[in-house]
């Protein structure tokens, strides 16, 4: 059952349906709900239409992990690693390698 903060938040999106920053919020609020599938489902669409929001990338790569996808996770990483590299985000392609390297046993 969609909580009421989702709720609110597909509201908002209805309103400003170009908002990425809304439906980002949506998928963490369906990951926050335990709803990891469409939390996934969410970035993955985010991502294909914004390779440069760079935040989905950990988060997908979490979600991913514990959903058992690790192979995927990994590309996440990967994938987000390379956007930083575009985008000149030192931090979070950090930290992104950080967890590219715990997923694959390295850390």
């Amino acid at each position: 059952m969609p909580s009421e903060r989702l709720a609110q938040l597909h509201a908002m999106l209805a309103d400003e349906p170009g908002d990425r920053f809304l439906r980002y919020a949506i998928a963490l609020e369906n990951k926050r709900n335990g709803n990891m599938e469409a939390a996934a489902a969410d970035l993955e669409s985010l991502l294909r239409e914004d390779p440069k929001y760079i935040a989905c990338y950990y988060q997908l790569a979490v979600i991913l992990a514990d959903l058992g996808r690790t192979a995927e996770a990994v590309e996440a990483c990967k994938s987000g690693a390379l956007q930083c590299l575009v985008t000149g985000d030192a931090k979070a392609r950090a930290e992104l390698l950080a967890l590219h390297a715990q997923l694959l046993g390295e850390d």
